[in-house]
């Protein structure tokens, strides 16, 4: 038999949702959501029309970040959320995620490192492990819940541009070789050759064969491919290749301390263009990257 994980924030959450409902403190009716396009769209949340422009892999993933989105809102103004509101609160204040050229973090990279990879205790709780949670309890529609769980499960990633087949961008992921097709919704073309930092999602559904480049892309315009091969070498442990592969997988979600990849990219920043941003440095050699505190210090 295997036990559940423990999950405190969740589990004290649940435990006082009756109390919650009862009391009529929060709305948990967005918590039902009862099919795809919900009969009843916050105004928060992307419009029918919007969503019917977009490609349809991109869409369902749009769709889903905007009910979490509204999910999160809720939940974060309980009091059982205020491990993870305090970290939340820090970072967007140090970082102003609006996009260049106010803050080199976008509002979709910061999204989803706050809504996915910022977490707390031993069960890496999140915003969204938490709103799934809840949702399950109150009898989300799985599809949604397949989604929110699918994006969840992602994080960014470091991928070398093979080349761009009509619409189709071939990325090779660098560390673990596996290859994505995938659609660009920002429009950026690239160039063969060209190293990615981008959040890739899974094709949402059966019935789909890309994935989505759901993050405008990072340009690392240097140091090289080998500097970074040589950057993931130190990074991670000398194992087989499933606890390599593990291991960079939870590198690139969480990093070494909380802040480490929204740190990069803030010092990191170099220029941008429609559809892409410029990325020049590593993120453990302070000198390396153009507005690091190091090379702050000396202007």
């Amino acid at each position: 038999m295997t036990l559940r994980r423990s999950r405190p924030i969740a589990d004290k959450l649940l435990r006082k949702l009756q109390k919650y409902q009862r009391s009529k403190v929060i709305d948990l009716s967005v918590f039902r959501a009862g099919k795809q396009h919900a009969e009843s769209i916050q105004k928060s949340v992307v419009s029918s029309s919007t969503l019917a422009e977009l490609h349809p892999a991109h869409a369902h993933y749009v769709y889903a970040q905007n009910q979490l989105s509204v999910m999160a809102e809720v939940l974060t103004s309980l009091p059982e959320l205020d491990r993870l509101n305090g970290p939340l609160a820090a970072a967007e204040d140090a970082y102003m995620p609006s996009g260049p050229p106010m803050s080199p973090l976008t509002p979709s990279y910061y999204s989803c490192w706050s809504l996915f990879d910022v977490s707390v205790g031993n069960a890496r709780e999140t915003l969204c492990t938490t709103a799934m949670a809840v949702g399950r309890k109150l009898g989300m529609h799985e599809n949604l819940l397949q989604l929110f769980e699918l994006m969840q499960a992602s994080h960014m990633a470091v991928y070398r541009l093979e080349g761009v087949e009509e619409d189709v961008y071939v990325l090779r992921e660098l560390v673990t070789g596996r290859v994505r097709r995938a659609i660009c919704p920002s429009g950026y073309r690239g160039r063969a050759g060209e190293l990615w930092y981008a959040r890739v999602l899974p094709p949402p559904a059966a019935n789909f064969d890309v994935h989505v480049v759901f993050t405008t892309p990072y340009l690392l315009v240097k140091p090289s491919e080998t500097d970074w091969l040589a950057y993931f070498d130190r990074s991670l442990p000398a194992a087989s290749s499933p606890k390599r592969n593990s291991a960079y997988e939870q590198h690139m979600k969480y990093g070494p301390a909380r802040g480490y990849w929204p740190e990069f990219v803030f010092e990191a920043y170099v220029n941008h263009e429609p559809g892409v941003i410029f990325l020049s440095g590593l993120p453990d050699v302070a000198e390396s990257r153009p507005c690091s505190r190091v090379n702050m210090q000396d202007r």
